[in-house]
């Protein structure tokens, strides 16, 4: 590498550090979304969490009526319904359905914790990710 193109490369270097931050953000928010997918397919298991059982009664219903047995999966709205928006350098990760925190932090009316976003980050963290991700992201555009 001469002189030359050790001045292109650092000119160019903040350009493509944005670059790669904004790759890492993405690729962040898709990680959380595929991670709460997996969350409500093992119901909870997969990130430690022991949602409680439902309820014999309610279960027995929702069997009579054709839905899932799997908890939070009445109709899988909610399973479904993550997404993720990237814009100035946040990733937002949520839903639109007004239940979801709900079922997230239960209710004094009996609905149980069945925490779901709290794990999915707290293990994403924990496991290192973001650092993993910005690293595979910034190779690629250098």
């Amino acid at each position: 590498m001469d002189i030359e193109e050790l001045k292109r490369f650092f000119d160019e270097f903040p350009k493509k550090l944005a670059q790669a931050s904004g790759l890492a953000l993405t690729r962040t928010a898709e990680k959380i979304q595929t991670d709460l997918s997996t969350i409500f397919k093992t119901e909870g298991r997969s990130h430690g969490v022991d949602w409680k059982d439902l309820d014999p009664r309610y279960l027995a219903y929702k069997v009579k009526k054709g839905f899932s047995e799997k908890k939070l999966h009445r109709t899988t709205t909610l399973a479904q319904s993550f997404t993720y928006k990237v814009q100035d350098w946040k990733a937002v990760i949520g839903t639109p359905v007004p239940y979801a925190v709900y079922h997230e932090t239960g209710t004094r009316r009996g609905i149980p914790p069945r925490p779901y976003m709290q794990p999915v980050v707290k293990k994403f963290l924990e496991d290192n990710h973001f650092k993993k991700i910005f690293e595979r992201s910034l190779k690629e555009v250098l």
